[in-house]
């Protein structure tokens, strides 16, 4: 394993505790996934998808969370593809995954409020399932206007949110959320009330003390191409300390309002560099270096692929399709460096249909092609099911009279015109064959063995397969052709 989990967990604790002491209160604006961050964990392995909640639930009684959303998010509907939620929808799951580790929800802030409905709907919402909801208006000019923005008019116009914890932390479902504006509007109020508090920023990525150009820190640049974020050496921090640090752009940009704004409200400078304000100990638990920069090398391969697929379905315009191509060309990489992208186009070449491959944790290699009755996705599990179990290739998991009873009834009373069986239909089946049939509940024991593991697919499978395969654990990549 490259990642030293349980060393990170106590570091970063610690650090987090240690920023705290400096001030009666702590707001730490966390960005990144706090749940889920599947996007590290393939790059670092040992990192599990929820390190960063589970070494929060370490200092649980320390800790509160006040999350933030977009007003205009909410009106339009913008959704987190990696889980098939909405904004709002992955807000209310936000909070039921932090008090089911026993960490308390204060609130959620609908922010840059301008009377949009959907807003003043979810608001709503949230009050009926208990939950406290604020809304902080937009304000003109922010944040450049630092004179309105710390005033009455401004953060001054904002609710005070109560909070008791001596860490509060602001978070949100995605990217430009308004974290930080609810982390200052708090420490405004805080200020202004006498109250000695602080702020700091969580980011796991870029790793301030990895290079530049490590792999580590290119993946994430992969990973946020749709959004132009761009790794920087952070010359505030060189200049003040002659240590080079690595930040992204879009902190560097703003430093010199935010440094601004804390000369404002403190008087004095509290931070000299955007690194100085974060908290982030992930670059002091890696173990394996090259396990890190091998697995970070595949992320930006798959992220070539994603991006690909994005194009061709008019997600990203053609400036990101360019950016990720020459990441692929600075790191020296092809896409077929990606083991199961050539046995996938070779079974698609051999039976002319569109085909899938996936690469197992011995490194065997599974191929598998449409037929009349399954999906792509759902020939290629049932055979790698039956690779895992050691079965002959003529011993199927499902009999055809099973599979052909679900396509009667997709086909007849459902009245579907394409009636593969699929990914997830042939899960159902599979569980439901499992109370009688011996093979098929071997089967679904081994479902665990999938996670971690790679596929290719010669097309753009549907949202509703993809999810599924993510939920399974399978690292997906798909060549930019429809189906």
């Amino acid at each position: 394993m490259a990642f030293n989990t349980e060393k990170y967990i106590r570091l970063q604790s610690e650090k987090i505790m240690e920023r705290a002491s400096k001030f009666g209160k702590l707001y730490l604006e966390f960005g990144g996934k706090l749940f889920d961050d599947n996007h590290f964990s393939r790059c670092m392995p040992g990192f599990q998808p929820d390190t960063k909640i589970k070494m929060l639930a370490s200092i649980k009684d320390k800790v509160e969370v006040i999350v933030s959303i977009f007003a205009e998010d909410v009106e339009s509907g913008k959704k987190r593809h990696d889980v098939g939620l909405s904004y709002e929808s992955y807000v209310i799951h936000l909070v039921d995954m932090f008090r089911d580790v026993g960490i308390q929800v204060n609130s959620v802030v609908i922010n840059k409020f301008e009377g949009q409905p959907a807003a003043l709907l979810f608001k709503r919402r949230l009050e009926n399932l208990g939950i406290k909801a604020y809304v902080f208006k937009h304000i003109d000019g922010y944040p450049a206007n630092v004179d309105l923005v710390l005033s009455e008019a401004g953060y001054g116009a904002d609710p005070f949110i109560e909070t008791t914890k001596p860490i509060v932390i602001t978070t949100g479902p995605g990217a430009k959320s308004g974290k930080m504006r609810v982390a200052l509007s708090q420490l405004y109020h805080e200020l202004k009330r006498g109250n000695k508090v602080g702020y700091a920023k969580f980011e796991t990525l870029p790793v301030w003390n990895l290079p530049l150009s490590h792999p580590v820190n290119i993946a994430y640049e992969a990973s946020t191409i749709n959004i132009n974020d761009l790794n920087m050496i952070d010359g505030y921090h060189l200049d003040k300390y002659g240590v080079v640090a690595v930040n992204y752009n879009r902190d560097i940009e703003a430093f010199p309002l935010l440094q601004h704004m804390f000369r404002k409200m403190y008087g004095e400078d509290i931070y000299y560099s955007p690194t100085d304000m974060g908290v982030n100990m992930v670059g002091f638990c890696i173990e394996d270096m090259a396990a890190a920069e091998a697995a970070s090398k595949a992320e930006v391969i798959r992220r070539y692929y994603e991006t690909l697929c994005y194009f061709k379905n008019g997600s990203v315009d053609a400036d990101a399709v360019k950016k990720i191509t020459i990441l692929m060309e600075k790191m020296g990489l092809r896409p077929t460096d990606r083991a199961v992208v050539v046995p996938a186009l070779a079974a698609k070449e051999k039976t002319n249909r569109n085909s899938a491959a996936i690469q197992l944790k011995t490194g065997e290699i599974v191929s598998a092609a449409e037929n009349g009755m399954t999906s792509v996705s759902s020939e290629l599990l049932l055979k790698t099911l039956q690779k895992l179990l050691g079965v002959n290739s003529k011993i199927k998991i499902l009999s055809d009279n099973i599979l052909q009873k679900a396509i009667e009834l997709k086909q007849k009373t459902l009245g579907e015109r394409k009636f593969h069986l699929r990914l997830g239909e042939v899960l159902i089946i599979l569980s439901s064959s499992a109370l009688t049939n011996e093979l098929s509940a071997h089967a679904l024991e081994q479902l665990g063995e999938l996670r971690g593991t790679d596929a290719h697919f010669t097309y753009m499978i549907s949202d509703e397969e993809s999810l599924v395969w993510k939920k399974l654990g399978v690292n997906l990549t798909m060549e930019p052709v429809m189906a």
